[in-house]
């Protein structure tokens, strides 16, 4: 587990956006609402999840993402989920005519490192389903830290996730952006503040690195608010 945790982070620092990168903000929002039945070994998550570009002016995806999970142990958690996710197009007579769709499987290790340090490691498979070309098979190494400040109810977090394609999708539509090796980074700096027991918030900055291979990379940088419920 240490060793793949290392090796992420190593790989997410080698890929720092290019020079020549195009460039753009944007506005991401997600709420997120995960139950554990009542204290049972089952698990369930949705997430709902808007997003703008152009400068936060333009409307530009909508991801649902439900899961069912399973606690192997307090710490290790393993679950399998889908995600639809709406690429808006308002050119079109319909409006996400391009959607994608994803079968996903993932491992998550859950830990306190400390009373006030938390940390998750998350990796997870994904088959993408495009509506546009074949599927596409991408594994995702997120690291998570949250810092709780002594006597508040505030906290710090910090999150990169690195994004891998195994297969290339050629002679089509997806090919400058499906391709074997690194497709995306993402790192993300915030406060939080748990507002009750069960509901807590956190927004901050995101920086998104894409990758692509015959068109230039993209370097986004990005307002990313999450909203959480457990219960």
């Amino acid at each position: 587990m240490k060793k793949t945790l290392v090796l992420s982070i190593c790989s997410s620092l080698a890929f720092a956006p290019s020079v020549k990168a195009a460039e753009d903000w944007g506005t991401w929002i997600s709420s997120t609402y995960q139950t554990d039945f009542g204290g049972s070994r089952y698990l369930a998550f949705l997430e709902l999840a808007p997003r703008l570009k152009e400068d936060s002016s333009e409307f530009s995806q909508f991801i649902i993402r439900p899961l069912l999970g399973y606690k192997i142990t307090p710490k290790l958690q393993l679950w399998l989920g889908y995600a639809w996710q709406g690429e808006y197009n308002g050119h079109s007579d319909v409006e996400f005519d391009n959607a994608t769709q994803d079968l996903m499987q993932q491992v998550q290790w859950i830990d306190n490192l400390t009373p006030a340090l938390n940390l998750q490691y998350r990796f997870r498979l994904e088959q993408r389903f495009f509506a546009d070309a074949d599927s596409g098979h991408r594994m995702r190494h997120r690291l998570r830290l949250q810092y709780t400040l002594p006597g508040t109810n505030a906290y710090l977090i910090a999150i990169d996730e690195l994004f891998i394609y195994l297969n290339s999708l050629n002679a089509s539509p997806r090919e400058s952006s499906v391709q074997p090796g690194v497709n995306q980074n993402r790192s993300y700096v915030g406060i939080g503040y748990k507002l009750t027991p069960h509901i807590n918030l956190d927004t901050g900055y995101q920086l998104q690195y894409i990758n692509n291979f015959n068109d230039p990379d993209v370097h986004n940088s990005i307002w990313f608010t999450n909203f959480n419920v457990t219960f």
